[in-house]
């Protein structure tokens, strides 16, 4: 074998290498993203009983950092954040079910099947 060929080899072997690290991680990060927005979706989602509970707040407060590549979720989030600021809160149903819908969006979750009073109802056995 020639040094020729053998310079060929450790180079297309040291490009191919680097060529499947860096495609891996690219696709290990969208996942690991996929999989941060589902999360908070489901927290969002599961805490929408008390919109002003402490686990509603702190998974909202976590939107900005998780959802930072999704401008229709920031906007919708401070549409909500001004409609509870409001005094007797009328928009703040509107607000709510506009925001669960982006994030439902952003995060790649179905919900043609759903309306927007299925959104708003929650499931409280203590009520």
């Amino acid at each position: 074998m020639s040094n020729e060929a053998i310079v060929v080899t450790i180079v297309s072997s040291l490009i191919s290498g680097i060529l499947g690290i860096a495609v891996s991680t690219w696709y290990f990060y969208k996942l690991e993203r996929h999989k941060l927005k589902l999360d908070l979706a489901r927290r969002l989602f599961g805490n929408r009983f008390s919109v002003s509970g402490d686990s509603f707040s702190c998974a909202v407060n976590e939107v900005i950092v998780v959802f930072a590549d999704s401008e229709a979720v920031l906007q919708k989030m401070g549409r909500l954040y001004e409609a509870l600021q409001v005094e007797g809160k009328p928009n703040a149903e509107g607000a709510l079910i506009d925001f669960l819908k982006a994030v439902s969006k952003a995060s790649g979750l179905a919900q043609e099947t759903l309306n927007d009073a299925y959104l708003i109802k929650t499931f409280n056995a203590r009520n």
